[in-house]
């Protein structure tokens, strides 16, 4: 067996049905392989290779399968790179295959060449250059169980040519099928620590829990709604962990930190007189850049995490625990010894959590109700929630519609249903990354949601959308410029605007140049019909909404309205100094 006819062999015994990528002259035996399983595998091309490594880690998020996506040497290395970085930062089951040059023709020169490994280092989990066909079976059995055990991430091979084409034991060659999800492998935690976990948590008068990705990924959203709501304790989570607990039940509170936190859940947090971070890096914007909860003279802290390095990063701990976040969150609502007394206890502090949520949702229902133009962001926000089922799953880009979606979406069932990137916030990820979904959603409706920025980095998977088809709709909130950097420049540099503009660009023409149906919406009272429209094609569909500004529209981003407050609290003073 040839080592390319092992690589699929392993890959499709150990459940993979699905790999992304593009071809290259390197990699030509492994589509020869791909061929003769393309009943097994499906293979979607991609117009480029970024986009590839953010299909399968799409692709990883809603499924909790491995995402697979593959690259030819040289430039392809280097340009698969932001997606497996992005899966490996946010703990995501993901294995990157790229083609290199025959190892017999090593430091000579030859086109492409290129040190993979040191290249992928510091972005993976694992990864190496398979020297071998005979160890070509050991080495993608390897990358399956690195991908999806322990803390999952981030694995790659190098392929070279020759040892594609090589010959593989037969006897070696087989799949691993109990490590095809993640988590592959999980670990209860120490009992002694969950029993001084549950004492705290117990003891205290104001606890709060902050569930971060990790929550979601070990499917534990049960697990966290049944000890949240027995013992009456707020639950806040991170962006990533967005649908670690429906957002509807009576203790959850939304986001907290910098990006799209609901102001009173940031202020629940920070007089909470205990935390109890699960599944999270504790990293700086769920903190706020660990200023919440303040790591002096704040709060006591339980951090459980599957990865025991993380626990305690950033806080000192009365307790941290390593373990499956689903186990442990089972096994602490065991050992709380007295339930029925701790949630009597917390009842007061959430019939008043209660009333400031239902002050909040008013307030931005008072925002999506506004109907001036440029388009507010939080009437298409509005128009969505109104609009997609509860299943619905959205793929957005970092710029605009984080925020917007991470404090104005509101999910009312857990599980993964919005995607992120929030490691390293790569724009150009929704448009491949919904290809992605499409392919994880099992019929279920998938939209991305976009910005113009982004849109200028990855347009080209337009054409892989229509290509296959895919009823996917996107909608891309325009405003003219990298916005996000420009807000920056408007409340932190005195309006010094440099290299953030754009020219006026007809966005939907282009989209039905790759074969979309497409509009553009200026009026706001267009955005709901303009939506169902959308919604109701069944076919590839793009809407261009011009949205305002953040310089005149302040995000929900907390750092930015306490900015844009003192601007305007000192453009005030100075006015009346002027007149006076």
């Amino acid at each position: 067996m040839r080592g390319a006819e092992a690589l699929v062999e392993v890959l499709a015994e150990s459940g993979v049905q699905h790999i992304f990528g593009l071809p290259g002259d390197t990699g030509v035996s492994f589509y020869d392989a791909l061929y003769d399983n393309r009943h097994r595998i499906t293979h979607i091309m991609t117009r480029d290779e970024r986009s590839a490594s953010f299909m399968a880690d799409v692709y990883a998020r809603v499924t909790g399968k491995i995402g697979v996506c593959e690259g030819p040497s040289g430039g392809g290395a280097t340009y698969i790179l932001p997606g497996v970085a992005e899966a490996q930062g946010s703990a995501i089951p993901l294995i990157c295959l790229t083609s290199d040059t025959p190892i017999g023709q090593q430091d000579k020169g030859v086109l492409t060449e290129l040190d993979q490994e040191s290249l992928f280092r510091p972005v993976t989990k694992w990864n190496r250059r398979v020297s071998s066909a005979e160890t070509m079976a050991d080495a993608v059995r390897r990358a399956v169980r690195m991908a999806t055990s322990g803390r999952p991430g981030a694995t790659h091979l190098a392929l070279p040519a020759d040892t594609l084409e090589g010959a593989t034991p037969a006897a070696s060659v087989y799949g691993i099928p109990d490590f095809a999800r993640a988590p592959a492998m999980r670990t209860r935690p120490d009992p002694e620590l969950v029993q001084r976990a549950a004492d705290a948590l117990a003891a205290a008068k104001r606890p709060v829990i902050v569930a971060g990705g990790g929550v979601v990924t070990s499917g534990a959203w049960d697990a966290l709604t049944t000890l949240a709501e027995s013992l009456h304790i707020p639950v806040a989570t991170s962006i990533n962990g967005k649908g670690s607990i429906a957002e509807t039940s009576p203790v959850a509170i939304g986001l907290v930190g910098g990006n799209g936190a609901r102001p009173y859940a940031n202020a629940c947090l920070a007089s909470s007189d205990l935390v109890l971070f699960i599944g999270t890096r504790t990293e700086s914007t769920t903190t706020s850049h660990w200023t919440l909860p303040d790591p002096v003279h704040g709060p006591d802290v339980i951090h459980i995490d599957v990865e025991p390095w993380v626990i305690g990063n950033s806080y000192r701990l009365v307790v941290g625990m390593a373990g499956d976040a689903r186990l442990a969150l089972e096994d602490v609502l065991i050992a709380v010894a007295h339930p029925t007394r701790v949630r009597h206890a917390n009842r007061e502090r959430i019939s008043a959590l209660l009333g400031e949520r239902d002050r909040y949702w008013a307030d931005v229902d008072r925002q999506a109700a506004i109907t001036s133009t440029p388009i507010k962001p939080a009437r298409l926000i509005r128009a969505l929630r109104d609009q997609l089922a509860d299943d619905a799953i959205i793929v957005a880009d970092p710029g605009t519609p984080t925020p917007y979606l991470g404090a104005h979406y509101e999910l009312r069932r857990p599980g993964r249903t919005t995607v992120i990137p929030r490691a390293h916030g790569g724009l150009g990820y929704a448009i491949p990354g919904v290809v992605g979904a499409a392919y994880a959603a099992d019929g279920r409706r998938v939209v991305a949601v976009t910005a113009d920025g982004s849109f200028g980095m990855s347009c080209g998977e337009l054409e892989t959308i229509t290509r296959y088809n895919l009823p996917a709709v996107i909608i891309q909130c325009s405003n003219g410029a990298f916005g996000w950097i420009k807000e920056l420049q408007h409340l932190y540099h005195q309006d010094r605007y440099f290299s953030v503009d754009f020219n006026p660009v007809d966005y939907a023409a282009i989209a039905r140049g790759f074969g979309f149906r497409a509009r553009q919406v200026t009026d706001p009272a267009d955005v709901d019909d303009a939506i169902r429209v959308a919604l109701n094609d069944g076919g590839p569909y793009f809407l261009d909404v011009v949205t305002e500004s953040p310089i005149t529209e302040t995000p929900p981003v907390a750092a930015w309205q306490a900015a844009g407050a003192r601007r305007t609290s000192s453009d005030l003073v100075g006015a009346a100094v002027s007149d006076e």
